[in-house]
């Protein structure tokens, strides 16, 4: 008989309380699990991965990737087949790991032996074809939405904030671009429960049955509930995390100056391996909510699909008495009536987690490790800390001019970059239908003008007619070339300057643009980029004198083959491997558009030659406070956000 149904908040209750009994049950081996598991992901599956992709780069005479000049030779069909089976193998690993966490969540009893046969079971049933619809689920419903399993297989995997930034200046694209989040966060919970369908179950369709178990809102919002919790108390350890390993640093720096520097490396060293730990209890935590929704679902389990075997029960009772075990434990229900149906005699309630064997050998195992692994970081840690402390003499650049007080690319956008202290403007120039040059970002004109019309259809004339509105509510003149570079002479502000392609480009434009800025006595006094490969070697061929950046929208395996001076790297692939692979072959290395608080602090730590930026004042603010800073503590503070993940 069915107990009374629980409310959204009880059964969120509910659900918690037994991910926390599994989280709890795991002790000892969890910590275990979660340690090695990192160390394997960190120290062998990536290394592997960038081996291999570099070499599939260089089976089509690549030396990096490169969106803006990708060969299209006879090496190609190589490349895509590789990079496929890098895929793979990437998906292979990763559903493993999950695996490993949610076996053991669910089965805490197992030996070894039994964990690894587990663990082979299902590394063999990925392998079939009913395994491929995970791939999506893993590679890109997860990762955007960041609910469920997190690794540092897919940590690189999010919507860059190139796009996201670019979609949150105009209120419809915004509009839509969180109602496309809303859609993937609402599939992800309706997608949630298909890794442990997939590992404890019998179905073959863990998606489907997924989508099913999960109707209406009961399900999907207490998951929803339930995951927030975790990940707000993930996140509230992490706080405590680093605070624990500042205090020590902080009270050297006032007592024992020179003292602090090894005090923070040790302090980095052990908060590294404790934010191992505590990532990794996070997800053992939306883990074991998935599995215990899993279980007050199973009374909704279609035709065809039922709880798997637990291996060490079938070890001890005959198959029979495993099956009724099995279907003893799909007795769990939504309800708060009766106990759950008991599985065969001597064996805990189906539906709880059985008894963890005595770990009590394991315990001083994985201290032992955990010490030993956070005393190499700590001597990592010590070369990190004197690089860190080195006083950034970083460029910042204001993109497309200061946002917060014009719009961009105009005069009133210049002169707010110039009063916020920028070092130099980047902005963009486009080619008009009649060969002219006008300041402009987007080749059309829908955004900022509410006009549908593009810039290769207008006239320079035309276009300096126009007025630009921001989000912001600011209002300005679209300005030909020629004007704002005149006021940025006036205000004795150096320019980087883009060549954008609007479509009407002249077989000679950059030529011509050459020539415009010659005239005006202000080549030689600014920069230059392009995503355009073609006019940036055109720009050096011209006047190999000039500082020529190539710009990438999209960078990985190495350095890209160019004869510019810089590159500049959108800041999701800007890597610090991108940058020493940058300085180690003499070129400069800037990134954009920065404009979180966390990356652009990693960059000036970095050192990086440039960071282009819609806030200026914030990274020029940031950069200051590091130039003049004294004492270890606040290094640390941003060795703590650079090197230890919680959530």
């Amino acid at each position: 008989m069915r107990g009374k149904r629980l409310s959204i908040w009880g059964e969120t209750g509910a659900i918690l309380r037994a991910a926390t009994a599994r989280v709890r049950a795991g002790g000892a081996r969890l910590a275990g699990l979660i340690l090695a598991t990192q160390l394997v992901v960190l120290l062998v599956a990536l290394p592997l991965v960038r081996w291999l992709f570099r070499e599939a780069l260089r089976a089509n005479g690549m030396s990096g990737l490169d969106l803006g000049k990708l060969p299209i030779g006879q090496g190609f069909p190589l490349t895509v087949t590789l990079i496929l089976a890098i895929v793979v193998l990437v998906f292979w690993l990763l559903a493993l790991q999950f695996t490993a966490l949610v076996v053991l969540l669910r089965w805490p009893a197992l030996s070894g032996r039994q964990f690894l046969s587990e663990l082979g079971r299902v590394a063999r049933a990925l392998l079939r074809p009913r395994s491929l619809p995970l791939l999506g689920y893993l590679f890109v419903l997860l990762p955007l939405t960041g609910f469920g399993f997190t690794s540092a297989l897919t940590r690189g995997l999010a919507i860059p904030q190139f796009i996201s930034g670019e979609l949150f200046k105009s209120p419809a694209t915004a509009i839509g671009f969180i109602a496309f989040l809303v859609v993937l966060t609402w599939l992800n919970l309706r997608y949630a429960l298909t890794v442990p369908l997939f590992v404890l179950t019998t179905g073959r369709r863990p998606l489907r049955t997924s989508w099913r178990l999960t109707r209406g809102l009961r399900a999907p919002v207490s998951l929803a509930l339930a995951g927030a919790v975790v990940l707000i108390a993930g996140s509230l350890a992490g706080s405590a995390l680093a605070l624990i390993a500042l205090a020590p640093t902080a009270i050297a720096d006032a007592v024992l100056p020179g003292a602090a520097p090894g005090v923070a490396a040790v302090s980095l060293g052990l908060a590294q391996v404790a934010g191992m730990l505590l990532s990794g209890a996070v997800t053992a935590g939306i883990a074991g909510v998935l599995i215990s929704r899993l279980e007050r679902s199973a009374d909704r389990f279609p035709a065809g699909v039922s709880w798997a075997t637990d291996p060490a029960r079938a070890e001890r009772v005959p198959a029979t008495a495993g099956a009724a075990g099995a279907a003893g434990a799909a007795g769990s229900t939504e309800s708060a009536g009766p106990a759950v149906p008991a599985g065969p005699a001597g064996a805990a309630p189906a539906g709880a987690p059985a008894a963890a064997p005595r770990t009590g050998r394991l315990v001083p195992v994985v201290v032992t490790a955990a010490l030993l692994l956070a005393a190499g970081c700590s001597v990592a840690g010590w070369d990190t800390m004197h690089r860190l402390a080195a006083a950034p003499d970083t460029l910042v650049l204001a993109h497309r001019g200061f946002s917060d007080g014009g719009v961009e690319n105009t005069l009133g956008g210049l002169d707010a970059a110039a009063a916020a202290g920028a070092d130099l403007v980047e902005m963009d120039v486009m080619q008009t239908r009649d060969g002219e040059f006008v300041a402009m970002h987007d080749a059309r004109l829908e955004r900022l003008a509410g006009e549908p019309l593009a810039v290769k259809d207008l006239t320079l004339a035309e276009l300096t007619q126009i007025m630009v509105t921001d989000a912001a509510g600011h209002t300005d003149l679209i300005p030909s070339f020629t004007d704002y570079v005149r006021h940025a002479q006036a205000l004795e502000m150096p320019l980087l300057i883009e060549v954008k392609l609007s479509g009407a480009e002249t077989p000679d434009h950059v030529d011509r643009l050459v020539a415009e800025l010659e005239e005006l006595g202000a080549l030689e006094e600014n920069m230059y980029h392009s995503l355009d490969a073609p006019s940036v070697e055109r720009l050096k061929l011209l006047r190999p004198d000039l500082t020529v950046g190539y710009t990438m929208a999209f960078a990985g395996g190495g350095l890209p083959e160019t004869v510019a001076d810089f590159i500049v790297v959108e800041q999701w692939t800007a890597t610090s491997v991108m940058q020493d692979a940058a300085r180690a072959a003499g070129l400069g290395f800037m990134a954009w558009t920065v404009n979180d608080e966390a990356g652009y602090r990693e960059l000036l730590r970095r050192d990086a030659d440039g960071i282009i930026t819609d806030h200026p004042d914030r990274v020029l603010a940031a950069r200051a406070e590091m130039q003049s800073g004294s004492g270890v503590a606040g290094i640390l503070v941003d060795a703590l956000a650079r090197f230890v993940t919680v959530v």
